[in-house]
């Protein structure tokens, strides 16, 4: 675990803004596990909220219209495809009705997670409906995640402010679909004004929980290390909390589950961070998913400069840097960062083990980098890199600059490509 700063003080105070609707929205084909596909066709014209694309199997998804206006096509961008929506502004709608939700069980809650696409908002946007499956294993503990450990960010922190009615009216109906036995919300120590207002709403409402205050270490907010600081079990990347009686859900996507429940609408929005050293309207923002960048950013005034700024989707240690205005806002972006350009050298390994001490995991970067630089995917293999959960706490601290999460990922697409 690791010591960086928050860099939140930019944004904590912000209110959360509004910005306003684009000519063009590009909504991310791309799921968790391959591509959605269209079901409308090149000059249709859709309505907000209408089923725009659905991928099925095991990690089926589905993606809907943030705005009503014309299909213009499939736009492609690198490995990425995007459908492309030209705005009419005319706000057309299907209707929506509140869901009738007094009798509706687990599975019955499951399937509508699947129907309005809800997704994770913390990044993975792994498809929340599999967590809510009915499993011969009963959930003890329900923990929402709101420890936002990136620096920088501070959407989910808004979203307990400014929305925590609806967000301990939402997770305590959760709490009692699935009959969990406790309700935990978990916070940095940082934010421990949030602690006294979360529990003075739920003891409003006559509902039982538990705000538990963490350590500000990065990356606390990681699933496995969330559940062993809050239980104590130590869980192996890959293992599925709910065999262990653990369910965790982040707040952004409890939000969307709100949206979903309480309003009977499909998750088309999301609340981001706007800040980085070089941005100069700092904020937290709601915004339409597939809203391109380049909108974003002259909304909010902030110039993108390529040769002294890059611009990250995400956060500054998980999120990526982009390299075209016309990607979108999709349903796990946390944040959009105006950076300074470093032009960092990078110098030999020293061996210094830095990175070995700051990994969650336990894993040793340094070998990650040596063995992938030379395609050793056997040594990849013994020495764990699919454990890796790309926190990039190594690469963080590296003293020579070398870039470990870029040889991690590139390893991994070699170990995959090896079966």
């Amino acid at each position: 675990m690791l010591l960086i700063p928050s860099l939140k003080k930019y944004t904590k105070k912000s209110p959360i803004q509004v910005i306003s609707e684009a000519e063009d929205y590009y909504i991310p084909l791309s799921s968790y596990r391959g591509n959605m596909n269209s079901i409308v066709k090149e000059g249709e014209k859709v309505k907000k909220y209408q089923l725009l694309a659905q991928c099925d199997g095991v990690f089926a998804t589905k993606a809907h219209a943030p705005i009503s206006g014309i299909v213009k096509g499939i736009f492609h961008l690198n490995d990425s495809q995007f459908l492309h929506i030209q705005n009419d502004f005319q706000d057309r709608e299907i209707s929506i009705d509140c869901l009738s939700i007094d009798n509706i069980n687990q599975d019955q809650f499951a399937e509508i997670l699947l129907e309005y696409g809800i997704e994770g908002a913390g990044g993975s946007r792994f498809p929340t409906t599999l967590k809510y499956r009915e499993n011969s294993n009963k959930i003890r503990t329900l923990i929402f995640n709101g420890v936002e450990c990136e620096p920088y960010l501070s959407a989910d922190y808004v979203l307990m402010q400014y929305q925590t009615k609806e967000i301990i009216e939402v997770a305590a109906f959760i709490k009692k679909i699935i009959g969990a036995e406790q309700l935990v919300f978990a916070i940095e120590k940082q934010n421990k004004e949030l602690k006294k207002q979360l529990e003075s709403v739920a003891k409003e409402k006559g509902i039982n929980i538990k705000v538990q205050l963490l350590p500000n270490s990065y990356p606390q907010g990681g699933e496995l290390q969330l559940i062993k600081a809050i239980t104590g079990m130590e869980l192996k990347k890959g293992s599925i909390p709910a065999q262990y009686g653990i369910l965790v859900n982040n707040i952004g996507t409890l939000w969307a589950m709100y949206k979903a429940i309480f309003e009977g609408k499909p998750n088309i929005e999301r609340i981001i961070t706007i800040s980085g050293n070089r941005c100069f309207n700092p904020g937290n923002f709601r915004v339409k998913i597939g809203t391109p960048i380049a909108h974003i950013l002259r909304e909010t005034n902030n110039v993108w400069n390529s040769e002294e700024q890059i611009i990250v989707l995400g956060g500054a240690m998980m999120g990526k840097v982009i390299s075209s205005k016309f990607i979108p806002i999709n349903k796990g972006s946390g944040g959009l960062l105006v950076m300074q350009k470093n032009n960092l050298e990078t110098n030999n390994c020293i061996k210094c083990g830095l990175c070995i001490d700051v990994c969650p995991q336990k894993l040793m970067p340094l070998e990650f980098a040596r063995f992938n630089l030379i395609d050793d995917i056997e040594s990849l293999a013994n020495y764990h890199l699919q454990d890796c959960i790309e926190c990039g706490a190594c690469a963080y601290i590296c003293p020579s600059q070398i870039p470990l999460i870029e040889n991690i990922l590139d390893g991994k697409k070699k170990l995959i490509n090896s079966h």
